[in-house]
């Protein structure tokens, strides 16, 4: 059940994201306070999901020969991911190429859980034990909560 526990956390949070990055698509051009706000709450759910997952989950499965190129890449994404997501922070929403890079954003946030969901859980089903599992998901929760908290009050990555 520990398996189920973590990665239906996980999926729902996914669910979560896809929906915020679809709500700020949607928001018109013109609506630069929308979309400040609606991106500052996609970054404070994002950024320690993101966080715990790098902490807490990819080391685990790194140590598994079959699935280490999965975490790897999966970690390569977060990185890209990161990287998208401050430049998106640091630019004005009033800016004409905002909306266009969120589109490749919200792509790469789409193929980055359309693989997590496909290869990686079904990775850690089958290399990961219960009890490994279990500890994950404690130490995802508990790394979850420090960045948010480190988020929260720097207001930064």
């Amino acid at each position: 059940m520990a398996h189920d526990d973590f990665i239906n956390m996980i999926h729902e949070e996914h669910e979560m994201v896809m929906d915020m990055l679809e709500q700020i698509k949607q928001m018109p051009d013109s609506n630069y306070t929308g979309r400040e706000e609606m991106f500052n709450k996609l970054k404070s759910e994002l950024v320690p999901h993101m966080k715990g997952e790098e902490k807490a989950f990819y080391p685990v499965l790194r140590k598994h020969r079959e699935a280490k190129e999965d975490a790897l890449e999966a970690l390569e994404e977060h990185h890209i991911a990161e990287v998208s997501m401050m430049e998106l922070d640091r630019m004005s929403k009033q800016e004409e190429f905002w909306g266009a890079k969120l589109s490749v954003f919200k792509e790469l946030i789409e193929h980055h859980i359309e693989e997590e969901e496909s290869k990686v859980f079904k990775d850690a089903r089958d290399y990961i034990s219960h009890e490994q599992m279990q500890e994950i998901l404690s130490s995802y929760q508990a790394e979850k909560q420090s960045t948010k908290e480190k988020v929260m009050s720097t207001g930064s990555m």
